[in-house]
């Protein structure tokens, strides 16, 4: 039988949005994906129309909408996401890494920006939530939901 791996390196890869970074208590739940566009990683979901359906962010969104964040998941069905109306990873509470749209630094709180992206200020803050890692702009980091 051929080797199917032949080299390795010394060092995990770098996070990536939706990835869980370590094993620290996780709550994750199973939602459909109501958005016509589909899910990204390690984004923001709230509540949809349906019982146990999420969204991506829409102008009009409070944080007694916001559900959780995506979570990175091998078998979705999408290039780099969950299509329309499949079963999405959500990130309840725990850690998880994101996309920080401004830089941020540890202990920050974490916000949903208008666009629907995370960020350290302005939006809707998210309650009980804490960016774990300091970030540049762009740039992956760790937020922590409680």
């Amino acid at each position: 039988m051929p080797s199917i791996q032949t080299s390795y390196s010394e060092n995990i890869r770098a996070s990536v949005p939706g990835h869980i970074p370590d094993m620290t208590h996780a709550d994750v739940v199973s939602r459909t994906v109501e958005s016509a566009a589909g899910l990204g990683f390690g984004l923001p979901v709230f509540q949809g129309t349906a019982d146990k359906a999420v969204r991506v962010f829409a102008t009009g969104d409070t944080a007694a909408k916001f559900v959780g964040v995506s979570v990175l998941d091998r078998s979705a069905s999408g290039p780099n996401g969950f299509v329309q109306f499949e079963s999405a990873r959500i990130l309840l509470n725990g850690p998880i890494s994101v996309t920080a749209a401004v830089a941020v630094k540890a202990s920050d709180p974490v916000t949903v920006t208008a666009d629907g992206t995370f960020s350290n200020t302005g939006g809707i803050t998210i309650p009980n939530a804490r960016w774990d890692t300091s970030a540049a702009a762009g740039a992956v980091a760790n937020i922590f939901l409680k």
